[in-house]
């Protein structure tokens, strides 16, 4: 995947009204993107959602 693809999902996940759902679906697709890319930010994506990273949300999967 290419950082457009990142950047239209972060542009999709933004648009959730409701933040707490908005975050944990940022999360989600963070910890998997982040498999699919070694060299993926979860903390640029979360960003661009429109959200936060924090390191308990991510669990162990996740390495900032």
């Amino acid at each position: 995947m290419t950082r457009k693809d990142f950047q239209m999902i972060a542009d999709v996940v933004k648009m959730i009204d409701n933040k707490d759902t908005r975050h944990t679906v940022a999360m989600n697709f963070a910890v998997k993107l982040k498999g699919v890319n070694p060299r993926f930010s979860v903390s640029k994506f979360v960003g661009a959602c429109n959200s936060f990273a924090t390191v308990e949300a991510a669990g162990d999967e996740v390495r900032f």
